[in-house]
C-alpha cells in the first residue's frame, strides 16, 4: 500500500517551492569578501534615509556574483532600523524591462502609487515630470520629506537611452540636493562609466564597488544544503523538520550527488541555476517518495544542463558521425591542426576497408561534410578564401569536444557496433 502524502509533506513542499521561485530564503550568508562592501553600501543608504544626504554608486561584477543578493540584504537591514512607510521609498528599475525613459517614468509613477495624480496632467519635459513625483513625497519641509532609493539593475542598458535623460535627471537631483535620494546601479560592465555622456559623468559621484569573488565548491555545497534545510515553525512539527534536514545532509554526502554538483559548479556556479534545478527536483516529490533522492537531483541537473550540440549530434546520419570521428582523430594526432575533406575521407576509407557496413562514395561524403559545416560542427579556417581553393582542400577546425561526441554516441539509437569501436579509437 502506497504512503499517503501527509499535511506536513505538503507544507514542506510548498515552503521550499516558494523559496526557489521567489528567492525568499534569507539564511544564505553574504560571502565574507563582500561584508566590507555591504557595510559601505548600507552606510550610504542609511545616511540618505537618516540624514537626508544624496548619494550615488555603481555595483560592478559578473553575472551571478551576488550584486542583487547584496543589495537585497542591505535593504532588509535598513528596514530593521528605519520606518519603511514613513522614512523612505525604494524604486526598482531594470534595463531589460524599462527599455526607454518614457516606460521608466511610468514605472516610477506606478511604484509611487501616483497614477491618478498624473493621469490628467501634461508635462513639458521629463525633468518636470520627475520633479512633480519628487515634490509629491514632501509633506512640509525637507525634514519631513521621504527619502527615495533607486535600485537600477542592468544599469548599462539605461546608457543606451536617447540623451540618457533619466540618468541625467536622477544624478542632477542627487548633485543639487533637491530631494534626499540615493541611486545605486548594478551592472556587469567594467567600463560602465565610460558609457556616460559628459553631462551625466560630471554629476555622478564616481563611487564604484567591484564584486569579484573566486567561486568555492565548499561554499557551493553548503548553499545547496542551506537552500533545502527547513527552519522550525508553527506549521511544521519538530520531528518532521529534524528528519527532513537529516535526509538533506545525507543527500549532500552522496557521492553521486557530489559528482553531479561538482560538474554543475564547473559548468555554471550561479545560485539562480542551482535554484532552478532544485525547483525541478522538488516538483518530483509525491506520495511514493516524500523525501529527495540522489536520482531526483541528478535527473534535474541533466534536464537543466542539456547540451544542444549533443542533442544535434544524435540527429546526424551514421556517415556524418563517422566523418566527425575521423576529423576528431586527425585533430588528436596532429595536435589541433586543421584538416580538409581529403584527409577526413582518406581516414574514413581506411576505417571502412575491412568493414561489413555500407561504404559511401566521394560525392555523398562531400555532401555530408557540407551538411556538417551548415550545422556549425566544423568551420573553415579564417584568413583563407574558400573561393580560391577547391572545396576538397578547404581546411576546417572542428568545433565540438570529445565529451560531446562521447555523450551523443552513448545515446545514439541503434548505432552500429563498428562505429562504437571507431569512437573508442578516435576519442
Amino acid at each position: 500500500m502506497e504512503r499517503q502524502m501527509s499535511v506536513q509533506d505538503v507544507i514542506c513542499r510548498s515552503i521550499l517551492l516558494e523559496r526557489m521561485v521567489f528567492n525568499t530564503h534569507s539564511s544564505i550568508a553574504i560571502p565574507e569578501d563582500f561584508l566590507e562592501h555591504k557595510n559601505y553600501v548600507f552606510n550610504l543608504l542609511k545616511s540618505t534615509v537618516v540624514n537626508g544626504e544624496n548619494n550615488s554608486a555603481l555595483l560592478i561584477g559578473p553575472r551571478g556574483s551576488g550584486k542583487t543578493m547584496l543589495i537585497n540584504s542591505v535593504i532588509a537591514d535598513l528596514e530593521a532600523i528605519c520606518n519603511f512607510e514613513k522614512d523612505y521609498v525604494v524604486i526598482k528599475l531594470h534595463g531589460f524591462f524599462q527599455t526607454d525613459d518614457r516606460i521608466a517614468i511610468q514605472e516610477i509613477t506606478r511604484q509611487l502609487f501616483l497614477e491618478e495624480e498624473t493621469a490628467n496632467r501634461t508635462f513639458g519635459s521629463f525633468s518636470e515630470n520627475l520633479n512633480f513625483l519628487l515634490d509629491s513625497l514632501k509633506v512640509a519641509d525637507r525634514k519631513t520629506t521621504k527619502s527615495i532609493i533607486f535600485i537600477i539593475d542592468e544599469f548599462d542598458q539605461f546608457c543606451q537611452h536617447k540623451n540618457q535623460t533619466l540618468l541625467y535627471n536622477l544624478f542632477d537631483v542627487c548633485q543639487s540636493a533637491q530631494a534626499p535620494m540615493a541611486v545605486i546601479g548594478l551592472t556587469c560592465r567594467m567600463d560602465a562609466i565610460s558609457l556616460f555622456e559628459k553631462r551625466v559623468r560630471s554629476r555622478f559621484s564616481h563611487r564604484q564597488i567591484y564584486l569579484l569573488v573566486k567561486p568555492d565548491f565548499q561554499k557551493y555545497s553548503e548553499t545547496f544544503v542551506s537552500l533545502l534545510r527547513l527552519q522550525q515553525s508553527r506549521e511544521l512539527k519538530a520531528i518532521y523538520v529534524r528528519s527532513w534536514n537529516k535526509s538533506v545532509e545525507d543527500l549532500a554526502q552522496d557521492p553521486l550527488v557530489q559528482g553531479s554538483l561538482k560538474k554543475l559548479f564547473n559548468l555554471n556556479p550561479k545560485l539562480r541555476l542551482l535554484q532552478n534545478i532544485l525547483l525541478v527536483a522538488l516538483s518530483r516529490l509525491g506520495e511514493s517518495h516524500p523525501f529527495l533522492s540522489s536520482k531526483d537531483i541528478v535527473t534535474a541537473i541533466e534536464s537543466q544542463t542539456t547540451d544542444c550540440k549533443t542533442l544535434q549530434l544524435q540527429g546526424l546520419s551514421v556517415l556524418e558521425l563517422q566523418l566527425l570521428l575521423c576529423m576528431k582523430y586527425l585533430d588528436k594526432i596532429y595536435f589541433g591542426e586543421p584538416c580538409n575533406y581529403e584527409m577526413a575521407f582518406y581516414e574514413y576509407t581506411k576505417q571502412m576497408k575491412n568493414s561489413s557496413m555500407q561504404k559511401f562514395d566521394r560525392q555523398i561524403a562531400m555532401k555530408a561534410m557540407e551538411h556538417l559545416e551548415t550545422l556549425e560542427f566544423i568551420r573553415p579556417v579564417e584568413g583563407i578564401s574558400s573561393s580560391k581553393v577547391q572545396k576538397e582542400f578547404v581546411v576546417y577546425h572542428i568545433l565540438i569536444t570529445s565529451e560531446q561526441l562521447t555523450a551523443a554516441i552513448a545515446k545514439y539509437p541503434n548505432l552500429p557496433t563498428e562505429v562504437k569501436q571507431l569512437a573508442d579509437t578516435c576519442l
